[in-house]
């Protein structure tokens, strides 16, 4: 109902500076949609990264090959030098360094000799090969008869180990350095023919 001389309710459409705004939020709120998820997904993956890639892990360390020269058997004594070629593999991130350590060669659980391993550095993602001579001699068996039987059964059996100590460093995902202190194994058991 109306009143004389009202004009009736017309709806007044919106005008052009009206909808230009409400088209300027709806714009916004999409580019703040994007901008968000493009935000999540590399948060998610920064952590993916740091929990799979940055992960440190001990070194590899292998004997490759170990040649003999200058080889002397008697009756019951026994010199040689061994020619060790060792592979370290470091599938970190980061550097490896490692301090000097020694590899002994043990015939029956007593110490025949000692190579040194010089202290050094393994790059990241990266393989080192290195040479390690040791002076082998029986001189400090005291089991005789055991080394006599060795040595009249034609092998001899050696066993070899050294303890690598290091520190892997490698940059964490905001820049500062991390080092962590992994230790490197080598157990080798070899027979050589005399």
């Amino acid at each position: 109902m109306t009143e004389k001389g009202a004009t009736p309710f017309t709806p007044v459409e919106p005008s052009m500076a009206q909808s230009d705004e409400l088209q300027r939020k709806k714009r916004l709120m999409r580019f703040a949609f994007i901008v968000i998820f493009a935000l999540f997904a590399l948060i998610v993956t920064i952590l993916v990264f740091a929990l799979v890639a940055m992960r440190v892990k001990t070194p590899r360390v292998e004997i490759r090959s170990v040649n003999v020269e200058g080889l002397y058997v008697g009756n019951s004594t026994y010199n040689m030098t061994l020619i060790a070629q060792i592979e370290m593999k470091n599938k970190n991130f980061g550097d490896y360094k490692y301090d000097r350590t020694t590899m002994s060669i043990s015939h029956g659980g007593v110490t025949v000799g000692d190579g040194v391993i010089w202290k050094g550095n393994v790059k990241a993602r990266d393989t080192y090969r290195m040479t390690v001579t040791t002076k082998v001699s029986s001189s400090g068996l005291l089991d005789a008869s055991r080394l006599s039987s060795d040595i009249g059964s034609g092998v001899l059996m050696l066993n070899s180990e050294a303890r690598l100590k290091g520190k892997v460093r490698q940059e964490d995902i905001f820049g500062s350095d991390m080092n962590t202190s992994k230790n490197a194994k080598v157990n080798c058991s070899d027979q050589k023919n005399v």
